[in-house]
């Protein structure tokens, strides 16, 4: 098996408190080539802690500092044809054990951000969590998508794709000129259990009083399980990830057209934050924007992650803004831009930023 080119992660990523919300209960991280959102809950100050320490615990964890995984070769001695059938199923299987035993190592770690959530709330206060990580397993790139709630990770799908499934789980899956966002994470929520059982439509699901209501969060003692999807990476993918205050503002289409058409992540991250306060801005708005590209290629590129041109020196684990974010967002406005999104990367310039906010 030929092994492919190194990947990394170019990363856009931004977070607004919203129109209505006097805080931001809402965490980002990018360390290496891991990218997650975190979507807190439980009031003033709680939920902030609680997304917090949910990326700061992913920030923290040796496995997200690995960059590649090998796999035990398959010793089948037989060289006819039936044994070339072995040794592909045998290499089939220990790739397979590999890639398990990495899923509950990932899950072991964010069992890690439940417990301490737990422990420093009281119960009181959960957070959602999805995020990508891109990893080589075998000398094969692949990115491990995680998700527990309903903050969702997406990937811009062109006509020349192999989809991941015949069968959409996405809620609202609607293809524009050869370019479609799909929706790899399922929500963990009532809405979704009705339109997966058949009580409700998609399109009802959109307007639904219960649309709010998770059944799955860190750190409030209930059922956390996360999922996970494995799928093959390649040169030129993009993911999204983000909380419901983006997802829930603009249509699939906006957000397709916007990733396929904005070539830096991190123009594409600002434009789809803009776009979802000007929709409203109801809740918190997060989003990370990430490109995989040949490895070292994104150097100096004013990118939002640690192996792509954000400065070592203003943040040593690569973790956008963890320990001083929501200060910054409320209450430092030379920092921000008096704009809540926390502070700006070396020589980094906010969108408009000559311009009086409006």
């Amino acid at each position: 098996m030929t092994e492919s080119l190194d990947l990394a992660t170019c990363v856009g990523a931004t977070t607004n408190k919203g129109s209505h919300r006097s805080n931001n209960e809402d965490s980002l991280v990018s360390i290496g080539n891991l990218c997650a959102v975190a979507d807190g809950m439980g009031g003033h100050e709680a939920g902030e802690v609680a997304s917090a320490m949910c990326v700061n615990t992913l920030a923290e964890a040796e496995l997200f500092r690995t960059l590649s995984f090998e796999v035990e070769p398959a010793e089948v001695q037989a060289e006819d044809s039936k044994g070339l059938f072995k040794r592909r199923r045998r290499a089939t299987s220990n790739l397979n054990a590999k890639i398990m035993e990495i899923l509950n190592d990932i899950k072991g770690v964010i069992g890690e951000a439940d417990e301490s959530i737990k422990s420093a709330a009281a119960m009181r206060a959960g957070t959602t969590l999805t995020g990508a990580w891109l990893v080589k397993i075998g000398g094969q790139n692949m990115w491990i998508i995680f998700n527990v709630g309903d903050s969702r990770t997406y990937r811009l799908r062109r006509d020349t794709d192999e989809p991941i499934s015949d069968t959409p789980t996405s809620v609202s899956q609607t293809p524009i000129e050869g370019v479609s966002l799909e929706q790899i994470t399922v929500d963990h929520s009532e809405v979704q259990y009705l339109v997966d059982t058949g009580q409700i439509t998609a399109l009802e699901a959109l307007t639904h009083p219960r649309r709010n209501v998770i059944t799955r969060a860190l750190g409030t003692g209930n059922y956390w399980e996360p999922d996970f999807w494995v799928i093959p990476a390649k040169p030129g993918d993009r993911l999204m990830m983000c909380s419901d205050g983006l997802s829930g503002e603009l249509s699939n289409e906006y957000m397709a057209r916007v990733l396929s058409t904005v070539v830096h992540p991190k123009d594409a991250s600002a434009v789809l934050q803009a776009a979802a306060i000007r929709a409203g801005g109801r809740d918190n708005i997060s989003v990370i924007v990430a490109d995989a590209v040949q490895a070292g290629s994104c150097q100096n590129h004013g990118c939002d992650g640690d192996t792509d041109g954000v400065d070592r020196a203003e943040s040593d684990d690569g973790v956008i803004d963890l320990d001083n974010w929501h200060a910054n967002d409320l209450s430092d406005p030379e920092k921000t831009g008096d704009r809540p999104d926390g502070p700006l990367a070396t020589n980094e310039k906010l969108p408009g930023a000559d311009d009086a906010d409006r």
